[in-house]
């Protein structure tokens, strides 16, 4: 796996093959379609990356709005154990550029029932606080914020 520059064509690739967690949270969270969603956090991000799978197709993309980080995934992106260890190693330098990129205060939220996002944004550092209600579906949202 590789971190790189994204360009619109990664984010309609990742917004295509949206993975279903994502597509579940990014409804709740705002009411939009997979693409949708995808594009426009591309379109807003002052840093945006494309995470490039072993065979050269693109599994994420991550960026930061404001002082929001976000990640949207295709299934791909932890399909493997190489991905997911690799996922982990450079997540975390991804976390620590972003932190500095926004002026060292990161946050967002995460949907209540995605459990390994959850524990993955412990594992970066991220402080994760307890589920309140969020979005026009009034789901259960975990906000998340880490300082540098």
């Amino acid at each position: 796996m590789r971190w790189i520059r994204a360009t619109e064509h990664n984010a309609i690739e990742v917004g295509l093959n949206l993975r279903q967690q994502d597509k579940t949270e990014v409804m709740l969270s705002h009411g939009l379609a997979p693409i949708e969603a995808v594009v426009l956090s591309y379109e807003a991000s002052t840093v945006c990356q494309a995470i490039e799978g072993d065979c050269g197709n693109t599994v994420a993309l991550t960026g930061v709005v404001d002082n929001k980080i976000w990640l949207l995934g295709t299934s791909r992106l932890t399909a493997t154990k190489e991905h997911r260890r690799d996922l982990c190693k450079y997540g975390g330098e991804w976390v620590d550029y972003c932190l500095g990129a926004s002026g060292g205060y990161l946050e967002n939220m995460v949907y209540s029932k995605n459990k390994r996002a959850i524990r993955w944004l412990k594992h970066l550092g991220f402080t994760v606080e307890q589920p309140k209600p969020f979005g026009p579906s009034a789901a259960l949202f975990c906000p998340f914020w880490r300082y540098a």
